[in-house]
């Protein structure tokens, strides 16, 4: 039904086109990026959101 209703409405084409995502979970470790790019240090979530306040100020 959501693939017919898609063929007029292109959210709901965008949405057939990523339901492969809900149906098989993806799980993103990060782990090809520091093979390429090195280790990458870890952040507090308040020193991140303190940033990107200041950032938008």
């Amino acid at each position: 039904m959501i693939r017919l209703v898609g063929f007029f409405e292109p959210l709901m084409r965008a949405y057939v086109d990523m339901d492969y995502l809900n149906e098989h979970p993806i799980i993103l470790s990060g782990e090809k990026y520091q093979q390429n790019n090195g280790r990458i240090p870890p952040s507090s979530y308040q020193e991140e959101i303190k940033q990107t306040i200041d950032a938008s100020k």
